[in-house]
């Protein structure tokens, strides 16, 4: 936990470094070499909001094209609301950073979006972040890049506490097993689904820790929307105590969010979702 006076996050808080990845078996390639790099560029909003108007633009229209076939269903006012955090400031005493993904041809194959700033809770300041989200070419998920994201914001980023929100078994799994594989370490990860005596059991916050949540995602969301204490207002009114925001998306996905090629989400079944339902998920620095 911090302790102290605020200051600039932008200063107290380190950006997450460029890294690349290979996909292999992608055959793209002649010399023999079936592995595919894909670099990844972090970046400040801020710092895309100075670049040329017609770099900015091409940027927009790469991100219309990768929400248009990641999320083939929803809405193209919804979509350019998605396409407008990669161009904009957030509210509060946060600051936003970009991962752009791009393949070896240079296209645009993924894209993630996060807030980063202090939140404060019991008279104690803390490095809280909140994953906005992130959008995958179909061609390119099932590969773990949404997974490499949450993994690398909460190894480089430290936060002491980070909350997302998931609208699909695929994004939901790849952030709620990172912990069970090893990939991050010293943090407590809910909802999750966890053994107990042979059979899985639900472990979602106590009611004890409700009051930490929504302190803490009433601060972080306050920057997503802004500054606009109706949108988190009404953000609030549709979380439950298992940490599913109710009615949350219109309709999205080309399939059941929850039951993709039919196979059943047993965590999101243990949680009841629909498939109009996200799923709150809260990672917190172990004491």
């Amino acid at each position: 936990m911090k302790h102290g006076k605020k200051t600039d996050p932008i200063v107290t808080s380190s950006l997450v470094k460029d890294f690349h990845l290979h996909r292999s078996g992608s055959h793209r390639h002649t010399d023999g070499n079936d592995q595919e790099k894909i670099r990844a560029k972090v970046i400040f909003t801020d710092q895309i909001l100075i670049w040329p108007d017609e770099t900015q633009e091409r940027l927009s229209g790469e991100l219309e094209n990768l929400f248009s076939q990641a999320f083939p269903r929803m809405l193209g006012e919804e979509r350019q609301d998605w396409v407008r955090l990669f161009f904009s400031k957030p509210g509060g005493r946060y600051h936003r950073q970009a991962i752009l993904f791009r393949n070896d041809s240079g296209d645009l194959v993924a894209a993630s979006t996060f807030d980063c700033g202090e939140v404060e809770y019991g008279g104690n300041l803390l490095k809280g972040v909140y994953l906005i989200g992130t959008a995958i070419l179909p061609a390119y998920q099932d590969f773990g890049l949404g997974q490499t994201v949450g993994a690398r914001i909460l190894t480089e980023l430290q936060p002491d506490v980070l909350l997302t929100t998931c609208a699909q078994s695929s994004s939901l799994h790849s952030r709620v097993s990172l912990p069970q594989k090893g990939l991050v370490a010293d943090f407590e990860v809910y909802p999750r689904l966890e053994q107990e005596g042979g059979t899985e059991v639900l472990k979602t916050v106590q009611p004890d820790q409700l009051d930490f949540v929504t302190s803490v995602f009433k601060q972080l969301f306050l920057g997503v929307v802004e500054g606009s204490r109706e949108d988190v207002t009404e953000a609030m009114q549709n979380l439950t105590p298992q940490m599913v925001r109710k009615n949350l998306y219109s309709d999205m996905f080309d399939f059941n969010p929850w039951e993709k090629n039919g196979r059943e989400d047993k965590l999101a079944k243990a949680l009841g979702v629909t498939d109009r339902d996200g799923v709150l998920v809260m990672f917190k620095k172990k004491d």
